[in-house]
């Protein structure tokens, strides 16, 4: 059975060691110990799922997160400092932060930005660079501009749109939708439009109808009954790796079964019948490249090196933090490049 934590306290015997004086750490070092507080979360939050798929390992996401900070912290004008990253790895180090938070994109205090001297309109690569703290970049670019803090109706097309404890709710088949306020277990839900919060699910809601659903917790066990219609029983949790196979054709009932994860090369998607018999996702950060949006399954490619070229509709795909910025307005095709490393007009 996979148990998600209720906190990170369990991580704090191996997330931060604070030998340093906050007074006088380095960026180097406080750095280290964010990432290291911060991707012992992800496994610890998601069953050592999330790393494996992301990055490949918890050693590779650390290294990224770690140099991806202290690139932050050398941006000009910023307001976070190298305490203000020991003090949020402080934070997750003592059960501070908890998995939802994580997910809901809901920092503890701690790990807030600091307020920033810039105006809405100015250029910004990181939030401490704004008044507001909060710094709009889009999701192919590494440069964006200070605005105020999305509110609930803002546009957005990833949740990181909407800055802090607001979800992206995006009904089925558009590409944008608005930010909203997570609805927590129990409350009314619209699938969409009033979206639950992470580690929930919206149970028998009808947007076509406009009728409400109420959050539910995610099924987080191998072997647990499910409907990935969510109509007679709740989904399984994605976060940990989990699946609903169904039971037979034509049904959305089955039972949660790990994600299988494959590697460069590999056969990625929907597997076997119908119906399905399991679901690989490709491991380390790679992308399932299909022949056509209809097909079922693809093909495992690994992501572009740094400063190499990517496509986000083709591949290769970056590994995060870079970022596949296209080389022409609206196009797909461009290169893997890493925020912060040059300034922001």
């Amino acid at each position: 059975m996979l148990v998600r934590f209720a906190s990170f306290a369990a991580v704090a015997a191996v997330a931060v060691s604070l030998a340093c004086n906050s007074s006088s750490i380095s960026a180097q070092q406080a750095c280290a110990d964010l990432a290291h507080a911060t991707c012992s979360a992800r496994d610890s939050c998601s069953g050592n799922f999330l790393n494996a798929r992301d990055y490949g390992t918890e050693a590779i996401c650390e290294a990224r997160t770690g140099s991806s900070c202290v690139a932050g912290l050398a941006v000009t004008d910023t307001a976070a400092t190298p305490e203000s990253r020991e003090d949020c790895a402080k934070a997750f180090g003592s059960g501070v932060e908890t998995c939802l938070e994580y997910f809901e994109d809901d920092p503890a205090p701690a790990c807030e930005a600091p307020t920033g001297a810039g105006a809405t309109g100015d250029a910004c690569a990181v939030p401490a660079q704004c008044a507001s703290t909060f710094c709009a970049v889009a999701d192919t670019e590494v440069c964006g501009t200070c605005q105020p803090l999305p509110m609930p109706g803002a546009t957005c097309t990833v949740t990181t749109d909407c800055g802090r404890d607001l979800g992206c709710a995006i009904a089925t088949g558009a590409t944008s939708g608005v930010c909203a306020a997570w609805v927590a277990a129990g409350g009314a839900c619209l699938t969409g439009v009033e979206p639950c919060a992470p580690e929930l699910a919206c149970m028998g809601d009808d947007p076509t109808t406009s009728a409400h659903g109420t959050c539910v917790a995610t099924v987080g066990s191998v072997g647990s009954a499910c409907d990935s219609s969510r109509k007679d029983a709740p989904p399984c949790d994605g976060d940990l790796g989990l699946a609903c196979i169904p039971s037979g054709a034509g049904t959305t009932i089955g039972t949660c079964q790990m994600v299988t994860l494959a590697g460069v090369g590999e056969t990625c998607g929907s597997l076997g019948g119908p119906p399905i018999t399991s679901i690989a996702d490709c491991a380390a950060g790679g992308m399932c490249v299909k022949g056509s949006a209809s097909d079922r399954t693809g093909t495992c490619v690994a992501p572009a090196a740094d400063g190499a070229p990517c496509d986000t509709a083709l591949g290769p795909p970056c590994l995060d933090p870079a970022k596949c910025v296209p080389s022409t307005a609206g196009g797909t095709a461009g290169a893997c490049t890493l925020p912060y490393l040059a300034a922001c007009p």
